[in-house]
């Protein structure tokens, strides 16, 4: 097992350490992966990070291993990410590869360095591409700059995907925890359930028609005008104050 996990101050982190194979991950992690979100989905933590280490995020799946068999749970861990209710931020240094650079495509917000390694690696493995990655990266980046990635394994930096507006911020490896530390001071100004709902929105509105996405966005409205923090919000607009909103999803 390579999955390490630990929980801090309303975060929960998970990290994949084995610096031998650049942090790749084992068959048995991708169970681990399922049951670290739906344990992050329970608690009261807020986020949900992944982080690298040892210089690297993950190399993806550890090669020669069982992978035929592990493939269910590599698909269910993906889906696992995907249906996560509450946000999830990478923070990102080295190689991201393979099963990880997907990874980071599920996340929220991606903060990266100019030395991010991102590579689509599966057909010059003789595989294709898994951990939704056929399915992100076109919406992310546009179907042909996609197909370039995914069809050729052609590596590119954090730089290149910064350019490419897959990032929420590109900056230097020392400014690592800074920019991570900005990122939740903003978030936990904002009213969290509302947060949450609108990445559920999101989430949603890809797979709908633009009918079906309005028609969510009304009805998640309405519940918003009739909840404390909207009110709140309002409250402290006129007396010109921070607002104090919950930190729940249960209204």
């Amino acid at each position: 097992m390579v999955l390490e996990s630990s929980t801090s101050n309303e975060i929960h982190y998970i990290q994949f350490n084995d610096e031998a194979s650049l942090n790749a991950i084992a068959s048995t992690d991708w169970k681990s992966i399922i049951d670290e979100v739906e344990k992050f989905e329970k608690s009261k933590c807020k986020y949900l990070v992944l982080k690298h280490v040892n210089g690297n995020f993950s190399a993806g799946a550890q090669l020669g291993e069982d992978s035929v068999s592990a493939m269910d749970d590599v698909s269910n861990a993906a889906l696992a990410l995907w249906n996560c209710k509450k946000p999830v931020i990478s923070i990102v240094d080295g190689i991201a590869a393979g099963a990880a650079s997907n990874m980071l495509l599920l996340s929220d917000f991606i903060i990266a360095t100019p030395e991010t390694r991102f590579i689509e690696v599966f057909v010059r493995r003789g595989l294709v591409v898994d951990f939704g990655g056929s399915w992100l990266l076109p919406r992310i980046v546009g179907i042909q700059k996609a197909k370039e990635l995914m069809m050729t394994s052609n590596e590119i930096n954090g730089s290149d995907l910064d350019k490419l507006n897959v990032l929420y911020k590109l900056c230097n490896s020392s400014e690592l925890d800074s920019e991570f530390k900005l990122l939740i001071d903003t978030l936990n100004k904002q009213s969290f359930i509302s947060i949450c709902m609108v990445k559920d929105q999101i989430r949603k509105g890809l797979d709908k028609t633009f009918q079906d996405s309005i028609d969510i966005e009304t009805k998640n409205q309405k519940s918003r005008f009739l909840h404390s923090d909207a009110a709140e919000g309002m409250l402290a607009f006129f007396e010109k104050r921070l607002p104090k909103f919950k930190n729940t999803l249960d209204e």
